[in-house]
């Protein structure tokens, strides 16, 4: 049996890995001529990590960052709104969760596959299918054959507009700029994390290993607004630091020890979660192609992971004969969890980005009001890995 996969990020990586090991051959093409570092840190949730330790992955996952602390939300005053305990939160789902640097994990993942097994510089432009494989279209001409098509080639897929058409993501109404730094000093004390809510803006940092502090900050802005050119008045970190200035240590600070040109800005996205099958045939989606969500609850990576793992166990358990049944039964398997993170997540983001001051004070007293246990319940929801008893 033989599968390609469109897109080498976390969930391409990640699924070829998982169905190599379910004995699919199996090769990611990828459009891009180098897989360069991108400025993110990531949270590898403890549902993340589980499924990654159904591929042998945990231990190493583990020594690339620092334990996540969670839960932790503060005012941008710096007052404590709700702070659930990370070991209490691995205690009740069985395993830890961890900040990493995206690049990190690529690597590793990169690693793990075989550099031989991901083509550079291969851009897909559809493909055609039949009742015997699946043919993937490059615009250089040439083509793949295969018996089956995973598109995990993020938020404006390729794969899924050929399927689907394309319908444009929906703008989520914020902005956010991310970046990774080393301070010259402790800024931010080793294994400390916490997200700050203010008035329409966020600011989030946690240790990624390294050394490396990342951070992110949103702001509710027009769609496709620009920052300024670097070092102007309008630039990126004047910019955050009029936004941001009069926040809680360390906020400032980290934005004054970053190095300008390696602010990144980006308009946040997610679609309506699609209430039909992700494909047709021999060709699914994985992913932000799939479902693409907010960073809120920092499941996007994790949630790519989980398909990948449930995809390759659905193969298996199928064979050859039967890609297309086996697709249809891991797109069953996911829709209904994926879509509830989706909606939870943009949920959420509404709730930290008011940006209206009575409302904005009433819920910091809601939230200081929310008991730990109930905190617990809700993290236990989106983390709980369960897929396994569902598919056997």
């Amino acid at each position: 049996m033989k599968a390609m996969i469109v897109g080498a990020g976390i969930g391409g990586l990640t699924a070829a890995i998982a169905l190599r090991r379910a004995g699919v051959e199996t090769t990611v093409f990828e459009r891009a001529g180098e897989l360069r570092e991108v400025g993110a840190g990531l949270l590898l949730a403890a549902n993340a990590v589980r499924a990654l330790g159904e591929l042998g992955l945990s231990e190493k996952v583990r020594r690339l960052g620092t334990p996540a602390s969670a839960a932790r939300i503060l005012s941008w005053r710096g007052e404590t709104l709700t702070d659930v305990p990370a070991d209490e939160l691995e205690k009740r789902l069985g395993a830890p969760s961890a900040a990493v640097h995206r690049a990190d994990l690529q690597g590793l993942l990169l690693r793990d596959l075989g550099e031989e097994n991901v083509r550079l510089g291969a851009t897909c432009s559809g493909f055609e299918q039949d009742e015997a494989g699946v043919t993937a279209l490059f615009v250089d001409g040439s083509e793949e054959r295969g018996d089956a098509l995973i598109g995990a080639d993020g938020l404006n897929s390729t794969i899924r507009t050929s399927l689907f058409g394309g319908e444009k993501p929906r703008y989520a109404g914020y902005t956010a700029w991310r970046a990774v730094v080393e301070p010259s000093h402790e800024l931010l004390p080793w294994g400390v994390g916490f997200e700050s809510w203010g008035s329409g803006a966020r600011f989030g940092c946690a240790h990624i290993g390294g050394g490396r502090v990342y951070w992110f900050a949103t702001r509710n802005a027009p769609e496709g607004e620009k920052d300024g050119p670097v070092g102007s008045s309008s630039g990126p970190k004047a910019t955050l630091m009029k936004l941001f200035g009069g926040w809680h240590q360390p906020v400032a600070e980290l934005i004054a020890e970053t190095e300008e040109c390696e602010i990144r800005r980006d308009d946040l996205y997610d679609r309506e979660p699609l209430d039909r099958p992700w494909g047709e045939g021999r060709v699914t989606l994985l992913g932000d192609a799939a479902h693409p969500m907010t960073p809120n609850l920092g499941q996007g990576a994790c949630q790519a992971i989980e398909d990948a793992v449930v995809l390759a166990r659905c193969v298996r358990e199928v064979g050859k004969d039967g890609v297309p049944s086996a697709l249809r039964r891991y797109e069953d398997l996911r829709r209904e969890r994926v879509a509830w993170i989706v909606r939870r997540s943009r949920a959420l983001g509404r709730v930290g980005q008011l940006e209206n001051p009575i409302l904005c004070r009433l819920r910091d007293v809601a939230l200081r009001a929310v008991p730990d246990r109930i905190q617990l319940r809700q993290f236990e929801r989106v983390m709980l890995y369960k897929e396994r008893s569902a598919v056997r």
